[in-house]
C-alpha cells in the first residue's frame, strides 16, 4: 500500500471560492483559519467579539482579492495571518483607548448625599479634607491622582514626568483614588 503525497491547501483557491462561488464549506474552513490564529494568540479576553473579528478580516481580506492585492495564490495564508493580526491589535488599541477614557465609579467622588454635605459646611472644609487626604496619599499614587485628576495631565504626560510605566500608572491611581474617597468618606461622615 503506497502512500499519496499530501496536496498543500490552496487558501487562494479556497478565498475564490468562498468569494466568488459562494461557497460556504469554504467559508466556514477561512473563518476556521481566522479562529485559529486568534487561538493561537491567545486572544481569549476577545472570544466574546472573535465573530466581528474574523468578520473584519474576511472583509478586507476579500476587498484585497477583489482589487487584486493578492497576487501570489502561496501567499495568501500570509496574507489572511497579517490582516488578522493588525485587526486584532487594533481592537487591542480600541479597547485601552476605551479603558483610558473609562469614567470609573470613583470618578465621581462626590454623590448627592455628599455634594449636599458640601453645600452645607461649605467648600473651604472640603478643600482643607480633600489636601489632608492627599497628604496621607503614599507619595506615587499622590503625584499620579494630583497629575492626572487635579492637573488634568493625561496618563502620557504623567508617565513622562513621573517615569512610572502605564501599567504601574494606572493601578497606583486605581488604588490612590480608592484610598482617597475612603479617607474623604471618613472625613465627610465626621465633619
Amino acid at each position: 500500500m503506497s502512500r499519496q503525497p499530501t496536496r498543500e491547501t490552496d487558501w487562494y483557491e479556497i478565498l475564490q471560492s468562498a468569494l466568488e462561488r459562494g461557497d460556504r464549506v469554504a467559508l466556514q474552513r477561512l473563518m476556521r483559519l481566522v479562529n485559529s490564529f486568534l487561538a493561537r494568540w491567545n486572544a481569549y479576553d476577545f472570544q466574546d467579539e472573535w465573530d466581528d473579528l474574523i468578520q473584519e478580516v474576511l472583509v478586507a481580506v476579500a476587498v484585497a482579492l477583489r482589487e487584486g492585492r493578492i497576487e501570489a495564490h502561496r501567499a495568501t495564508v500570509g496574507y489572511i495571518r497579517s490582516t488578522a493580526r493588525f485587526k486584532f491589535i487594533d481592537r487591542l488599541k480600541q479597547q485601552l483607548r476605551w479603558r483610558e477614557n473609562e469614567r470609573l465609579p470613583w470618578d465621581e467622588m462626590l454623590d448627592e448625599d455628599e455634594a449636599k454635605l458640601v453645600q452645607d459646611t461649605g467648600s473651604l472644609d472640603l478643600q482643607r479634607d480633600l489636601d489632608e487626604a492627599l497628604k496621607r496619599l503614599p507619595e506615587k499614587q499622590r503625584q499620579v491622582v494630583m497629575g492626572v485628576h487635579v492637573y488634568g495631565k493625561s496618563y502620557e504626560q504623567v508617565v513622562n514626568e513621573t517615569g512610572i510605566p502605564l501599567g504601574s500608572l494606572k493601578r497606583h491611581l486605581r488604588q490612590g483614588l480608592l484610598r482617597l474617597r475612603a479617607n474623604l468618606s471618613t472625613s465627610l461622615g465626621n465633619g
